[in-house]
């Protein structure tokens, strides 16, 4: 493994090329054994390469750095291992090399990735959520890319539902992008696992995505797009499902908003729709699907007046003053369901004076 990781980490060296001189060299190892001028007759390898693999073997502690990745509690495989994921090795590019913290997916459970927008609204957000959270309940594992907005969903609920989620990177496995979601990316490993193809300290850059893109869609059975606009790069994730026969569904939202503008043209195309969480688990992914508790409002102590006001929110933002007009009640008064609601976790102030159930 120690000649594997270091021929993974030479400067300039992608999968592609690794793979090229493998099916000349045989293995890593037969590589670093390589006199210079062999290396320099290697098919698809320039003067360049070569010569950056030559250095690279005066400066690399071979067990050394072995020793201090795995210190770093950080998982290595390559594709010449056997226990290496069977779904990335019948991708067309394979990555050579692929690093973890926590665990990689069992492949015999059924896995979904949820995917979407980053700049997601409250209503996409909240679809990956509760899709995250009933798939995550049923065991189905989880995939998606650690995102702002529908990727973090999607993993928090799974999360919150005690289920195996499993982020792909677009950078390096031990750095966390966005910052913002570091609280998940330290969650994730304890219920499931961080994946990348990117060795440690690599900077995001946008061209890593659409590679990153195509090992979500290669660990899941089905893909679900939750929201997206008509460029999104949610949808290359799909265009890479389609690719490699997996099923895709898609969210359906209104034909004005333009985050739903993606999900609505694959839907257009062929792509499922989901039209509910219960009726996605049930007709379409799980056979022996367990029906979760229904929630039982007057267990809950809801009011008269409560249940009036939450039978008026939807999962889109309503504001203060619409309520006002449908309800017809004083202002304070309403406040003061609202806040009860709020307390009792079926709503929450999406932003000020704008609320959306969370149930």
């Amino acid at each position: 493994m120690k000649y594997q990781y270091w021929l993974s980490n030479v400067k300039g060296m992608t999968s592609n090329k690794i793979l090229c001189m493998l099916s000349e060299a045989g293995s890593a190892r037969e590589v670093y054994g390589l006199s210079d001028a062999a290396l320099g007759k290697i098919r698809g390898i320039t003067n360049a390469d070569a010569q950056a693999i030559i250095e690279s073997r005066k400066t690399w502690n071979l067990d050394e750095e072995l020793f201090k990745l795995r210190e770093r509690g950080i998982g290595f495989l390559s594709i010449e291992q056997k226990i290496y994921p069977e779904r990335f090795r019948q991708l067309n590019n394979p990555p050579y090399a692929i690093y973890y913290i926590g665990e990689l997916p069992d492949m015999t459970k059924k896995t979904v990735g949820i995917v979407g927008a980053r700049d997601c609204t409250n209503y996409g957000a909240q679809v990956a959520e509760k899709l995250g959270y009933a798939l995550g309940q049923q065991g189905v594992n989880i995939v998606s890319g650690l995102a702002r907005g529908v990727d973090a969903e999607a993993h928090l609920g799974c999360l919150r539902a005690h289920g195996r989620t499993y982020a792909v990177l677009g950078n390096g496995i031990n750095l966390c992008y966005p910052t913002q979601n570091q609280y998940i990316y330290d969650q994730i490993p304890r219920m499931g696992g961080i994946i990348s193809e990117y060795p440690p300290d690599v900077k995001p850059l946008p061209g890593f995505f659409p590679h990153r893109n195509r090992l979500i869609a290669a660990l899941c059975d089905t893909v679900i797009v939750a929201e997206a606009r008509l460029e999104s790069g949610s949808l290359i994730t799909a265009d890479f499902a389609m690719e490699q026969g997996k099923d895709v569904y898609a969210v359906p939202g209104r034909i004005t908003d333009m985050m739903s503008g993606g999900c609505n043209r694959l839907i257009q195309q062929g792509a499922g729709i989901v039209l509910g969480v219960k009726d996605f688990l049930k007709e379409y992914l799980i056979l022996d699907y367990k029906h979760p508790v229904q929630m039982d409002f007057n267990k809950n102590l809801l009011e008269k007046d409560e249940l009036m006001v939450y039978s008026l929110l939807d999962f889109c933002p309503i504001g203060l003053g619409s309520l006002m007009e449908m309800t017809k009640l004083p202002v304070d008064e309403l406040l003061n369901i609202l806040d009860s609601l709020g307390q009792k976790g079926f709503i929450k102030e999406a932003v000020p004076n704008y609320f959306v159930r969370t149930l």
